[in-house]
């Protein structure tokens, strides 16, 4: 919500609360007010009233003028949402603080969260192996090299190319990749 926005919104609750001749009551019967008929002049009034705390304790957590805003509404939420489990109605000022610090905390500990997933994806992002477009250039590259080995070195890479299912299959006589011994040696026997 941009400033001009905000300033608006709390310019319609005065001109609301003017309107409809509210006085200076205390926190405890507007919030009865709102929670019992959902008077829209009793809450435009707590807002009014603690609207400039709220703000300003999101804008102090957060910094960022934006997600103060986002904070500020969230706050108001959660009394839309939470009016009638307000047991020191008197504390509202108090209340209303901590719930505003804790969402302003919430919120900054997201934007947090999302910088450093956006820095990650952006690492990630840069350490990605070459397109595949990339990999097929190189093949007349590595084909040439290839032809370039000796036909001993060459043979064995080229059957590799061909058949590259096999490149785990035992070899006879080959104990490394078995985990057995070769058929000319029998268990126990010297080597």
């Amino acid at each position: 919500m941009a400033g001009g926005r905000l300033d608006s919104v709390v310019h319609f609750f005065r001109r609301f609360v003017g309107q409809h001749g509210l006085t200076e009551t205390a926190d405890g019967p507007l919030l009865d007010n709102f929670v019992s008929r959902r008077d829209e002049a009793a809450f435009a009034e707590l807002v009014r009233r603690h609207g400039p705390l709220v703000l300003d304790v999101c804008r102090r957590v957060l910094g960022n003028g934006a997600d103060a805003e986002d904070a500020f509404q969230a706050t108001f939420l959660v009394l839309v949402r939470q009016a009638g489990s307000i047991r020191r109605q008197e504390s509202l000022g108090s209340w209303l603080y901590g719930v505003a610090y804790r969402t302003a905390l919430k919120a900054r500990a997201g934007a947090a969260r999302r910088r450093a997933h956006e820095t990650e994806r952006a690492v990630m992002a840069a350490a990605e192996p070459p397109a595949e477009a990339e990999w097929s250039d190189l093949g007349p590259i590595i084909n040439e090299e290839i032809n370039r080995l000796p036909e001993k070195y060459r043979a064995p890479v080229a059957h590799e190319a061909r058949h590259p299912a096999d490149r785990n299959a035992p070899r006879s006589g080959d104990s490394r990749r078995t985990g057995s011994l070769p058929a000319s040696r029998a268990p126990g026997e010297a080597a």
